[in-house]
């Protein structure tokens, strides 16, 4: 088994733990051994070659807890922000792009960003292959060199809208209504056959040691799934010892539909139906309520919070200190939708803390430490499981760590901790000025269960300028008839869409 000793300057090797200067880790294969001064570690580990960083800082590896791998982001795609339930049908006008090169290019960028690890929901481009799409996708993150939580979703209700769905087809004109269509076209594949697909997958990719690849069930949505589907997929992830991820609450007109539907919240009702349980993540959660959190932290669940998709998407800004304060398991997801198309994590993660410090001297404050965790053993533990060894720089852990430098001239963010101060050292200024200033510019080094995947900011798995030429010749190979006329078709909807949750508005009133 290979080994090898890393050494930088200074390592925050868990969000909660001191800055600590000249720190070594040795690693053996794909884990941790041992940590500490770098002396000590080159005294017991003299023959294990060393990599010495006296200038870049380490931390651990960052996790993406929600996305969809679709490579570019949806405005380079041609799709405009609006509203979620306005927005989603747009999707059928994006460009094909090959599953495997979509996964390969999103998994480059998101090393590039320091995320070590991605859970990818899938949005398929023919439900019928969605067997060979699920391996190309997954292939392409494993060229890339990225751990990959892998959902295949599935929806049986509400494609279009959210119940009174024959009111709003009867709202519109003949020339609509044939756009519509296109958007009520029911899956090709049944429960059975999912999880018969879901079977399959599991057995030939599920990897619960090294956890390079998860296979999990996703009903896409609470307002999308039937009891029975999501019944089903809670089901198999217990008797697999897999994991559920399901999109809810994203916006407010699914908080309405629970309500108009079952007289209760999303919440209560997958309570009473068995599908609260540590094996289940909730992505986006903007509408929690406040009486719901309780039982959410009680049964285990995950929440994998989105705050850039949920500011373009116009869902609002979920509760993170209510969440956090009342002891939900949380995460960061960058969705596929950064302010910025850029999948930079660092980036999202200082949205994200800054969005949930809110006014008022009453209002709770969160520290930069607390969402360095959450994106990294939080995002970690709803992502592959609260047992997964990734998130910290410890023995016995995944070998997934990360190296910083500190910029150049005006760029350098470091520059403030020269400057005294009567209250703080310069080590424990580390990780708020970390969040503060970092971006994907400052990662020069990645290493994911020991192997070097990014080197002086550039991938040492594939040639990358060879991944984007690939990538512009596949768009530019496409036809566009089909793609125009689903856009013109969801444009045409756009409007009564709109009108349609209106109306859900001023009956909330």
């Amino acid at each position: 088994m290979s080994q090898q000793i890393i050494t930088a300057g200074q390592a925050l090797p868990d969000a909660h733990a001191p800055v600590a200067s000249d720190v070594a880790v040795c690693i053996a294969g794909d884990r941790i051994v041992a940590t500490g001064p770098r002396a000590q570690i080159r005294a017991a580990f003299p023959d294990v070659p060393e990599r010495y960083e006296p200038q870049l800082i380490m931390i651990p590896a960052l996790v993406n807890s929600h996305d969809h791998g679709r490579g570019l982001g949806t405005t380079a795609l041609g799709i405009p922000d609006d509203l979620l339930e306005i927005w989603l049908p747009g999707l059928w006008s994006q460009p094909t792009i090959s599953p495997y090169l979509a996964a390969l290019y999103d998994g480059l960028r998101l090393l590039r960003s320091g995320v070590c690890a991605v859970a990818h929901s899938h949005n398929p481009r023919d439900w019928r292959a969605m067997g060979d799409e699920a391996e190309a996708t997954i292939r392409g993150y494993r060229d890339a060199g990225i751990r990959v939580a892998f959902h295949p979703p599935l929806i049986d209700q509400n494609a279009l809208v959210y119940d009174d769905r024959d009111a709003f087809l009867g709202s519109l004109p003949p020339d609509v209504l044939s756009a519509a269509q296109r958007f009520l076209t029911p899956p090709a594949l049944n429960r059975d056959e999912y999880l018969a697909l879901c079977t399959q997958l599991l057995h030939r990719f599920h990897d619960p040691v090294a956890h390079t690849v998860h296979i999990q069930v996703s009903p896409a949505g609470g307002q999308w799934c039937s009891d029975a589907l999501i019944g089903a997929a809670v089901d198999f992830a217990k008797t697999h010892g897999t994991r559920v991820q399901m999109h809810l609450l994203e916006t407010q007109y699914q908080r309405t539909y629970a309500k108009r539907r079952w007289g209760t919240t999303f919440p209560r009702h997958l309570e009473e139906i068995g599908a609260l349980g540590p094996w289940l993540t909730l992505a986006h959660m903007v509408w929690s309520d406040p009486d719901d959190m309780a039982l959410l932290a009680e049964r285990g669940v995950g929440i994998a919070h989105n705050p850039s998709s949920n500011l373009r998407l116009r869902s609002g800004v979920a509760p993170l200190p209510e969440l956090y304060a009342a002891g939900v398991a949380l995460g960061i997801g960058l969705d596929g939708h950064a302010l910025d198309e850029d999948q930079d994590m660092l980036r999202e993660l200082r949205l994200a803390w800054t969005l949930a410090n809110r006014p008022g001297a009453a209002a709770a404050s969160l520290s930069a430490r607390e969402f360095l965790h959450i994106g990294t053993v939080g995002s970690a533990a709803i992502t592959f499981g609260a047992d997964a060894p990734l998130g910290r720089i410890a023995p016995g852990f995944l070998a997934d760590i990360v190296l910083l430098d500190h910029g150049s001239g005006l760029l350098d963010w470091t520059l403030g901790l020269h400057a005294p101060s009567p209250q703080t050292t310069a080590a424990e200024r580390i990780p708020e000025l970390l969040l503060r200033s970092v971006s994907r510019a400052n990662v020069r080094h990645v290493l994911v269960g020991g192997r070097w995947v990014v080197l002086d900011g550039r991938s040492t798995t594939q040639d990358e300028e060879l991944v984007a030429a690939a990538l512009r010749d596949e768009l530019m190979q496409q036809a566009s008839d089909d793609r125009t006329h689903a856009a013109m078709d969801a444009a045409a909807l756009g409007p009564y869409v709109r009108r349609f949750y209106r109306g859900w508005d001023r009956a909330a009133g």
